[in-house]
């Protein structure tokens, strides 16, 4: 009989592919991902990291959308990716994963805001990111933006982020039922790295089991394929590059229209449970941090309302709108449009084909404000009409 397995001969194997793509619609691919283990330092998608075992240190993967146009998306997701993996590196290990990761996160959004404040042609630029830190049996999500997790178990797959995206705020505060959420602006995000001087990480955490399949992604596919076809080709496939290869393939038939970063990773080893069918994914899921979304948004009902924007416009705007301030009040209407109070970019220089800005209230109100300007001018007009017309009658 075999001796038993003593704690330390346990041992978690990850077996991980990425692929980034332009897709067909941008000039350029502002995404960039990130696939590190951080025991050994290596990163990259060599055969040493590719597949291998999850240290002290644990093992790094994190997808990060870029906005702001032309190279400032680039500079902001390729910031955000190393920075992450650079902070948790030198940091020495410690028990507090989820305040190291948190932390890791922060420096970054502090790197990137700091960087487009020292050069003012990267003003307004962000990104997205989602992070996952794996250690032993465990995954931490680190998520601020709209890139997302999922993990796929037998037939199941569950998100494991939270959109921070202006429609979802308005399901959670009671404005509109998920069903609706196809009607309001799908372009609006809660928050960025870079776009503030302070962000809210949301943090969960999930414990694995044997095959499980976490994949990362930016919107450029989560906005084409449905978590149903995310699982069925992540699995179908016993190749993990293949697998990246089919869900990229799959969202360019579909139009192509972002750039598209997908990471899958599968997970083996002794220390981990065999999953069966009653081991569901919300079972060994928790949320540790709600991020932006941990306040009361019960205000974002009423502003909601206020808007009714034109789901046809939403629809075709091409840039990424970030409410970076979504708790500040504006006081009145701005003196000219801007997308960030904190960095004034006129929207009239905004590049039409991609690119992607902040947003603050005060815009929202300008926007009301200038509506009933134009609706005024157009009663004064058509009073004049009549006025005129009376008169010419009443002279003959």
């Amino acid at each position: 009989m075999a001796p038993p397995m003593k704690e330390s001969d346990l041992e978690v194997l990850v077996s991980v592919f990425a692929r980034t793509d332009t897709g067909l619609k941008r000039p350029g691919n502002e995404d960039a991902f990130i696939v590190a283990d951080l025991t050994s330092g290596n990163i990259g998608l060599s055969p040493d990291v590719s597949t291998h075992h999850i240290g002290e240190r644990g093992s790094l993967m994190v997808v990060a959308d870029g906005m702001g146009g032309a190279a400032a998306g680039e500079v902001a997701s390729e910031m955000a990716v190393k920075t992450v993996r650079e902070v948790l590196i030198s940091s020495p290990p410690a028990p507090g994963i989820c305040q190291q990761l948190t932390r890791a996160v922060e420096i970054a959004n502090e790197r990137i805001w700091n960087y487009a404040e020292q050069n003012q042609k990267l003003s307004g630029m962000g990104a997205t990111l989602t992070a996952v830190l794996v250690q032993s049996k465990y995954a931490y999500i680190a998520q601020v933006g709209d890139s997302r997790a999922y993990l796929a178990r037998g037939n199941q797959i569950k998100q494991l982020t939270k959109d921070q995206s202006w429609a979802q705020a308005l399901i959670d505060a009671g404005a509109i039922q998920p069903d609706q959420a196809s009607t309001v602006a799908q372009n609006v995000i809660m928050q960025a790295l870079g776009t503030s001087p302070t962000i809210q990480v949301a943090m969960t955490m999930v414990e694995l089991f044997k095959n499980d399949l976490l994949i990362l992604c930016s919107d450029g596919l989560s906005n084409k394929l449905s978590a149903g076809e995310i699982r069925d080709i992540a699995q179908k496939e016993q190749n993990l590059a293949s697998a990246c290869a089919g869900l990229i393939g799959l969202a360019n038939e579909r139009g192509g229209d972002d750039n598209i970063t997908v990471i899958v990773a599968r997970f083996d080893g002794e220390e981990l449970h065999s999953a069966a069918d009653s081991n569901s994914i919300t079972g060994s899921f928790k949320v540790l941090d709600h991020g932006c979304f941990g306040g009361d948004l019960s205000t974002l009902s009423d502003r909601f309302k206020a808007l009714a924007l034109n789901p046809d416009e939403q629809g075709a705007a091409s840039t990424t709108l970030v409410l970076s301030r979504m708790q500040r009040e504006a006081s009145g209407p701005p003196a000219r449009v801007t997308l960030d109070a904190s960095r004034p970019t006129s929207i009239q220089n905004a590049e039409p084909s991609n690119q992607e800005t902040v947003a603050s209230v005060g815009q929202v109100n300008y926007l009301i404000w200038a509506l009933a300007l134009f609706v005024g001018l157009l009663l004064l007009a058509a009073a004049a009409y009549f006025v005129s017309v009376y008169i010419l009658k009443a002279t003959h």
